[in-house]
This record gives structure tokens, sequence and C-alpha cells, in this order.
């Protein structure tokens, strides 16, 4: 069985990371291979020897040969099954689907942006709602990788509840590295953009530091609002604390090495950096957005509070800071539920069934 997954591209991100994890625990029992609709990226490089890689070339706007050119990708190389990722693709991948003749699974992996409540946004989400029921007549299965962005789909897009599921995502459990943990670091791994809302968590940072000066917070990933960020801990005074660190190769060992995990999203799937550092036994402070209720168990692997609310950001990142044995318990317990709930090999089966399925 032939699988081509369809995605944007393969540039650092949580989604592009599942595309990588699921490639690599599926190609022994399928031969999976990736169409990037604009340009590779850098996370190409981990998909190892023997995996396709196929480019558009897709710039920017729209580009209606897509499609068409995808079908013929599909049909000329002997696909059997398109697995698509993000909304970036879904209408294309839905489209050449059908011309192509082979059955669509669609992974939807983040909650829904807030569009605003202006005529013209408002209007933008509407067209796009329409345009994701018409086309979900063409797909297999839509997963989602959490319940709540599961009711999203099926309560306001309006799409058949018999088409939609829940695939939570996973990752490889059996890493482990050992790292000396000094009780003082805070840590974040992310793409540096207005939805993972770092600016607060840096704010609040500055209210821990003012307690706690011998704490610090490392920030892992780029993004367009890394120089403001930068000026933001510079105007608050600890630039010397917070460490900008880019695209890193060796996050696990980071995680390894840091005390206490930080997500301060204003909406989020099931995120592949939690359950990273959840697998590295970190104890998480994060929102109470999207999926990461169903991530994190408040008071049992971390400590969430509400969207925005830097006070309580910055006393829960304190509470874990002055607590060793408190850090140590929800560590063990995240670790646990990492290990128990968010499996890769768990997805992976659950997706070659699908798979299997739409060839029946």
């Amino acid at each position: 069985m032939r699988v081509l997954h369809v995605i944007e591209t393969l540039d650092f991100g949580g989604a592009e990371k599942v595309v990588v994890d699921l490639v690599a625990a599926t190609k022994g029992r399928c031969q999976p291979a990736v169409c990037c609709v604009k340009h590779s990226g850098e996370l190409a490089q981990r998909l190892g020897d023997g995996v396709q890689v196929f480019s558009l070339g897709k710039s920017e706007g729209n580009d209606l040969t897509v499609p068409w050119r995808l079908a013929r990708l599909v049909r000329e190389q002997g696909f059997d099954v398109m697995h698509s990722h993000l909304w970036g693709v879904y209408l294309e991948s839905a489209l050449a689907a059908r011309l192509a003749g082979v059955p669509l699974v669609h992974t939807v992996h983040g909650n829904y942006q807030d569009y605003g409540r202006r005529f013209i946004p408002r209007l933008k989400l509407a067209l796009r709602h329409r345009l994701e029921r018409f086309a979900a007549r063409w797909h297999q299965r839509i997963v989602t990788v959490s319940h709540s962005i599961q009711s999203y789909v099926v309560e306001n897009i309006g799409i058949d509840a018999r088409r939609v599921e829940t695939v939570h995502n996973g990752i490889d459990e059996r890493l482990e590295l050992k790292g000396e943990r000094r009780g003082t670091t805070f840590i974040t791994v992310g793409r540096m953009a207005a939805v993972k809302n770092h600016a607060m968590m840096i704010r609040a940072f500055a209210r821990v530091a003012a307690a706690r000066p011998d704490s610090r917070l490392q920030l892992v990933g780029d993004g367009p609002d890394r120089p403001a960020l930068e000026a933001l801990a510079a105007s608050l005074g600890i630039a010397a604390r917070v460490e900008f660190l880019g695209f890193r190769n060796d996050v696990a060992e980071l995680l390894a090495a840091a005390d206490v995990f930080l997500m301060s999203s204003h909406y989020e799937g099931v995120s592949i950096a939690i359950l990273e550092a959840m697998r590295a036994g970190l104890p998480v402070v994060g929102t109470q957005v999207g999926g990461i209720p169903e991530t994190v168990l408040q008071g049992e692997s971390g400590l969430l509070v509400p969207d925005g609310d830097e006070a309580a950001f910055a006393d829960a990142m304190l509470t874990l800071l002055q607590d060793a044995s408190r850090r140590t318990v929800l560590g063990r317990a995240a670790a646990q539920r990492q290990r128990e709930a968010f499996s890769l090999e768990s997805a992976a089966q659950r997706y070659l069934q699908l798979y299997a399925g739409g060839l029946q």
C-alpha cells in the first residue's frame, strides 16, 4: 500500500514533525512518501533513506494547477491513498483525490484561529467553512488531534459527525535522556508567532525573576515575532536571563536539562512540544485552551491557567520553581501519561487502519 502525505512544507513545526514521525512509524508496514506543495524544508532531512519527497513549487496565493498536478503525481507514481495535513492543502488534496480516484484522509492539527468579529473576517470564515463542508464528502475520514477540535469541526463547521474522529498525536516514548537539572530553568519550544503568546510568557518570567534572580528562560525556535520578543526582554531588564536559542537539533537534550516546560498559546491542538516535554519528565505550565487540557491534567501532570492571565501564569511558574518535590511528582506523572495516552505506535496503528479501510 503506497501512501502519499500532502502538506505545504516540511519547515520546522508541530504538524510537520507529526508527518515525519508517522512516516518513520509506518514505513515498515506501508510505503509512505511526502508531497510538499510549496517546498520541502529542513525536516525533510529526517525522513531517512528510501522515502520519496516531491515538491510542486507552489508560490504564495492561489494556484489552480495544483490539484491537477497533484492528481497526476498520484496516478503516475501509483499511490493508493492520500493523507493531507492542515488547511493549506485541504481543498487541493480533496480535488486531487477526486480526480485520481483514490481515498483521502485529512488531519486537522490545530484549533481554528480567531478571525475577529468584523464583517470581512467573519465573511472569510463563513466562506472557509462552506468550502470545508462541501469538500468533506470527498474524504474517507477527517481526523482531529483533540476532542475540542472534533467538537468544533462537527458543531461549528457542520461536517457530518460520522466522518470525523479524534486520533491524538503521539511520539516515540523509547527515547531516554538524562540531564543535570539545576532547579532554575524554564523552557519552551515553538514558532515565535502571535498565536504562541511568548510576550505574555516573557512578562510572567520577569515577575518570577524578581523573586528568583537565579532563574532563567530558554526559548527554542524562531519566527516573525523574535525581534519584538528580544526587545521586550531587554526593556524588562531580563535580557541576560532570557536565552533565544533559535532552531535546534538537540531539543531532547535541552529538555532533559530543564526543570519546567511552558506553553502560553492562545490555541493549540495536541502539542508535540508538550508531549516531548512530558516524555522528558517535565511538569508543564500551560494555558487552558484547545487540546492542552486533554494533554496536561490539571494538578496531576502540570498547572493550567486561563488564556492570557499573566499573573496566574507567573504564580504557577513560581510555585513549581520553589517546590522541587512537586516538580518531581508532576514530572513523573507527565512521563507516565505520555507513555500511556500519547504513543506514536497507537497513532500509527489507527492511521494504518484508516488507510486500509479506504481501500476496501
